[in-house]
């Protein structure tokens, strides 16, 4: 059994982490406000957004890149008003991998995906692009749950459509192995792979920056 000294230096280090991680979430959310304009597309999410270059992906077409490290539903749920002040065509959502590995009940995380998917009623097309599955099991099972729930969710706006990422990202129901760093990042190679996904849709908007 751990000390009670022991225990308070768990506490303290884990409450001066918390503190970091909203700093830098607050940091990252007062740039963005400070650098405001339309998009064609906006790019939401995580960490797994928030390092793709999208721009790079698509030069023609204007695409902004609202992700954060970090990011989980709720707290994204807080900065809606970075997707709406852009104005765009097309929305490509990715999150719940941070609130799966922090143990929320996927049914949970799934109903606060509801309420963006709601308060973004007036986009053009949302896609809410499948949470990817990690080299975790114990994780992937609860986010292919969220998966499910994420599909059903989706299917009741009609703004809203489903995109499977992970049958083109995943093998024998794990991340595949050549896409990522460390389990849950990607490198160039799976941003690749997600692109190519996306792809069809972007090329979808022809009016070029």
């Amino acid at each position: 059994m751990l000390s009670f000294g022991a225990m308070l230096s768990i506490l303290l280090a884990t409450a001066a982490a918390t503190r970091s991680e909203n700093a830098a979430w607050q940091a990252k959310v007062n740039e963005f406000g400070q650098f405001q304009g339309h998009a064609d597309i906006v790019m939401f999410g995580d960490s797994l957004t928030a390092s793709g270059h999208w721009q790079e992906m698509s030069p023609r077409l204007s695409i902004i890149n609202r992700g954060i490290s970090g990011e989980r539903v709720d707290s994204a749920l807080l900065r809606l008003d970075q997707i709406t002040v852009a104005r765009p065509r097309l929305v490509f959502m990715m999150l719940g991998v941070n609130d799966i590995r922090r143990s929320i009940s996927p049914d949970d995380v799934a109903a606060s995906y509801g309420k963006i998917i709601n308060r973004l009623a007036d986009v053009d097309r949302i896609f809410v692009q499948t949470t990817l599955l990690t080299s975790d099991v114990v994780h992937n099972a609860a986010i292919k749950r969220l998966n499910s729930a994420l599909a059903a969710r989706c299917s009741q706006a009609a703004n809203c459509r489903f995109l499977d990422l992970n049958t083109a990202l995943s093998r024998d129901g794990r991340l595949r192995p050549e896409f990522t760093t460390d389990g849950i990042h990607l490198n160039g190679d799976g941003y690749r792979a997600w692109e190519h996904q996306i792809r069809p849709i972007i090329a979808s908007i022809s009016t070029p920056r």
